[in-house]
């Protein structure tokens, strides 16, 4: 039996150079992101029940807290997907092999 010789590829595109700290960083990102799972279950229960007895004091107060989870959701979203954002910036521009 012929031993066939290893053939490189030929004109094929170049890859691009990822090290073990860009995937981690990404990864990271990818982690806060979900760590919201949880609180945003939360609000999206409150906001479509709509079964539950009208008690005005009850509902502001639970308003006010749910408010209050939403709009640091939406800053830490903002900030996770601008560090997401350079850090793709950064793995396009990085080197090639």
């Amino acid at each position: 039996m012929e031993e066939q010789p290893n053939n490189v590829i030929k004109d094929t595109q170049p890859i691009k150079k990822v090290t073990h700290q860009d995937i981690y960083t990404l990864y990271d990102l990818v982690e806060q992101l979900n760590s919201w799972k949880e609180p945003l279950k939360l609000l999206e229960k409150f906001f479509s029940d709509t079964k539950c007895p009208v008690n005005k004091q009850q509902i502001a107060k639970q308003y006010y807290t749910q408010a209050k989870i939403f709009n640091a959701f939406v800053s830490d979203f903002h900030e996770l997907t601008n560090k997401m954002d350079s850090q793709i910036t950064i793995l396009r521009s990085s080197e090639k092999l």
